[in-house]
């Protein structure tokens, strides 16, 4: 046990060296960018959130292929170094876009993604054709508990929309249609399968790094509870340059503070659904679930200005929604072999 306590505290330091190293170097081209072309949600600067999805899963899969050199199948292999690739050739689409293309900014989208779209069609064929059960030490086979991760969706559905309605008695918004939200859930199925199919790399990329790889090592070291709650800031923080930048250049530290909040509590609640249903799908569907009703709110702009009353009111919703998730039987289960990879 204090073997796999000390190897687990190596792949955690290593793995996040690894990802905010490259969020850093990354954030500083992101500044060049938003100097170069104002952050709009056609500028190429949207573009570095996209990429950025893809280094927690990147930064893993180097340390897996580190600590375990001998123990991945052909067949993860070969989804791994898919995703290192996608990775390496977004990194340099952005860093050669935004030095030689700046006053073209729809040549890095139209780039970015065509290279997602590929790399994510080329992975679900490889997951979905496999038949041997390779991806079951990544957790990713679709049909294990399949009703358990359609009841957790279901849960988290019901929880967005029931903070929507406690959001609005709050703080009510002329701008916002009910019929929107209406038109979102009855097509969610269908747009879900398409961005499964077109995207799926992007959100794999945040899953796999904080739930799949880092969460059942930091409980591990810390215990299931506290070490959900350290993940939290961590993948807040980790949205930083973007905050400074792309999603809140007027008001950053707000952006900051409210990232690192919310993080946490989303991270409880996605902590939950991935040791409910012990697949990876969960944690995936729901974040990409999340994003879809966000976009619904913003209207495809990245760009906001925190208030301080709304952002307060924000934050007071997710602890009320996701917190009490954290004392569920999950929470207290004995910490078992959570990782096999």
């Amino acid at each position: 046990m204090n073997n796999y306590l000390s190897n687990a505290k190596k792949e955690v330091s290593m793995a996040l060296i690894i990802n905010f190293g490259i969020t850093a170097l990354m954030g500083i081209i992101l500044v060049v960018a938003y100097k170069k072309i104002p952050t709009t949600s056609t500028s190429s600067t949207s573009d570095f959130a996209v990429v950025q999805m893809l280094y927690p899963a990147f930064a893993t899969i180097i340390t897996i292929k580190y600590f375990n050199k001998e123990k991945l199948s052909k067949p993860i292999n070969i989804f791994l170094n898919i995703f290192i690739a996608t990775t390496i050739i977004s990194i340099c689409a952005l860093f050669i876009c935004t030095f030689f293309f700046s006053n073209n900014p729809k040549v890095l989208s139209f780039i970015i993604n065509g290279i997602i779209g590929i790399f994510s069609v080329a992975s679900t064929i490889v997951i979905f054709s496999n038949k041997n059960k390779d991806f079951e030490s990544l957790n990713l086979e679709i049909g294990k508990n399949f009703k358990k991760i359609v009841i957790v969706l279901l849960i988290f559905v019901g929880l967005f929309i029931v903070s929507v309605c406690v959001g609005f008695i709050v703080e009510p918004d002329d701008s916002f249609k009910i019929s929107n939200l209406i038109n979102t859930l009855v097509s969610l199925p269908v747009s879900l399968f398409f961005s499964v199919v077109f995207s799926f790399i992007m959100f794999f990329g945040e899953e796999f790094g904080w739930r799949g790889y880092l969460q059942p090592r930091l409980q591990s070291i810390f215990g299931k509870k506290l070490g959900v709650l350290i993940l939290g800031p961590i993948w807040g923080i980790w949205h930083l340059p973007l905050c400074f930048t792309l999603y809140s250049p007027k008001t950053p530290i707000y952006c900051v503070i409210w990232y690192i909040i919310s993080c946490t509590c989303l991270s409880i609640f996605l902590g939950y659904a991935y040791m409910k249903t012990e697949n990876l799908w969960t944690p995936i569907l729901i974040h990409l679930i999340n994003n879809k009703f966000a976009g619904m709110f913003s209207g495809g702009n990245y760009e906001a200005t925190f208030e301080l009353e709304t952002l307060l009111v924000g934050i007071a919703i997710n602890v009320i929604i996701f917190v009490p998730f954290i004392f569920t039987k999950e929470y207290k289960k004995s910490i078992g072999e959570q990782a096999q990879i």
